[in-house]
């Protein structure tokens, strides 16, 4: 039973004050209604045990709605996660989902109810306590071979007060590339959710990555030959649309939109081999550099998922699965043909009678075919900080993958913002969506913190060690978002 429940202020003066009895009975409807009413608000309430269902005759009528603490916040941007409103019965079941939808906003520290008597009906009070909404982050990750990912975003979680989200991103880490160097990240991405409090949402995106990629004369060589200047772009928007047409902003929401991406390779040296290919002091004497060709990609963007998931400050309890893929097509201007799926599931079991105590369980699986550019061998890797932990980024390649992370968190000693973490990381990549041999799948385990910053939007600092016993390697990590 976890921040299921109301605190009134001043409750017994506000809800038993008025009602006097007559006959074994109350005097008044509305506050014979309000009392009952109160006593649910005073209760916790299970999260998940049946609630006990009145009826609509026997409960006051809601007659004013007022929001106190959103400073911020607009007040319909509230409203809109409702299930009552001003002339519904006060009904003690609707209100705690309400109160709950806002809470699941994620931009509140708590959301508290109260209810008070007046002339014919009551009056319903939220209580909010806002996030801070603007909070410049330092992005920070490090592995036991002293690679850094380092870099800074500012987020907007709640631009002009009305849940819009504005980030813009700088990240630098190691090149993957022989010749070492960076690989520079920029980002910038616009989230419009309930356009004009309709049920449409609107998600906009732009990024640049420059890293250096190594070319090769021999397909069969693992020894790399040339050296690219890749400068990768990216634009798309989407639109989805929630199925339910009112109340909170969660169940079946599907949509789609477009994406745009430009792939542009400059040619920068020819490494010397043993027995050497070529001298790069002759003219005419070293190959033509060929590996990688300038490419454009463009697709059609489609998404379907179903999201139920309780926020609880410190904890989350509910599920989250759905669809999204990508198609691409030279209709649209796209030089090849290409389509990719990712198929995801999320699953944040609470466990009862233990406060912010948590079972998570994500599993991923994405299929392709096609060349999203012109000589790409590859749509999908994994290893790194956000899916094996204990591995390379980019140990395992393929067209396919599959994914499973599942973690155990409890608090510290009570201390519920501050919680250790057990993992297990699961996966592989595969050639081709043919070729998915789930025995030969890597994986690993380890031990990790997390904190709670309760004033800020979505931010957890995160410390993992991860170990593979398969190969007796390990890694740790330093970040500032949670895995999943």
């Amino acid at each position: 039973m976890l921040f299921s429940f109301f605190r009134l202020k001043k409750p017994m003066n506000g809800l038993f004050q008025q009602p006097v009895r007559q006959q074994g009975r109350c005097a008044r409807r509305a506050s014979c209604g309000a009392l009952l009413a109160g006593l649910f608000f005073i209760l916790p309430v299970s999260a998940e045990g049946p609630r006990e269902t009145l009826a609509p005759e026997t409960l006051p009528i809601i007659q004013s709605i007022d929001f106190v603490g959103n400073r911020v916040t607009r007040g319909h941007i509230l409203r809109q996660e409702m299930l009552v409103k001003e002339g519904d019965p006060a009904d003690p079941s609707r209100i705690e989902d309400s109160r709950q939808a806002i809470m699941n906003l994620g931009l509140f520290v708590s959301v508290r109810v109260s209810i008070k008597p007046v002339e014919g009906g009551v009056r319903l009070t939220l209580r909010v306590k806002e996030k801070y909404y603007i909070l410049p982050v330092p992005k920070l990750n490090r592995d036991l071979e002293n690679n850094f990912t380092l870099g800074g975003e500012i987020s907007f979680d709640n631009l002009g007060g009305y849940n819009q989200q504005l980030k813009l991103r700088y990240e630098t880490e190691e090149g993957k590339a022989v010749a070492g160097g960076e690989d520079v990240t920029y980002l910038f991405s616009y989230r419009y959710p309930r356009l004009f409090g309709g049920p449409w949402s609107l998600q906009t995106e732009l990024t640049q990555d420059d890293s250096l990629v190594d070319g090769k004369l021999d397909p069969e060589d693992n020894d790399p030959t040339w050296l690219y200047r890749k400068q990768s772009r990216t634009a798309g928007f989407q639109l989805t649309h929630l199925f339910a047409k009112a109340g909170p902003s969660d169940g079946w929401q599907g949509g789609g939109g477009l994406i745009w991406r430009r792939a542009v390779y400059d040619y920068l040296s020819t490494y010397s081999s043993d027995p050497p290919i070529c001298d790069p002091e002759v003219p005419g004497d070293c190959p033509e550099p060929n590996a990688f060709q300038d490419s454009t990609a463009v697709g059609v963007r489609t998404a379907l998922s179903y999201s139920k998931v309780s926020d609880y400050l410190f904890s989350r309890k509910g599920v989250e699965y759905g669809y999204s893929g990508e198609f691409g097509s030279q209709m649209l201007g796209s030089d090849t043909t290409y389509t990719r799926h990712k198929f995801f599931w999320r699953q944040y079991y609470l466990l009862d009678g233990r406060p912010h105590e948590n079972i998570d369980v994500q599993a991923l699986v994405g299929l392709s075919s096609g060349d999203m550019f012109l000589g790409d061998k590859s749509a999908y890797s994994v290893g790194g900080n956000s899916t094996l932990r204990a591995y390379e980024s980019g140990t395992s390649s393929g067209n396919a993958y599959v994914l499973l992370n599942v973690q155990y968190l409890r608090p510290f000693f009570g201390y519920y913002p501050l919680r250790g973490v057990l993992f297990l990381d699961v996966g592989n990549a595969y050639p081709s969506n043919a070729r998915m041999h789930l025995d030969t799948l890597l994986w690993d385990v380890g031990v990790g913190v997390r904190f709670r910053l309760k004033s800020f939007v979505k931010i957890d600092l995160r410390v993992d060690i991860a170990y593979s016993p398969e190969s007796g390697e390990s890694r740790a990590y330093l970040g500032t978002k949670e895995l999943f």
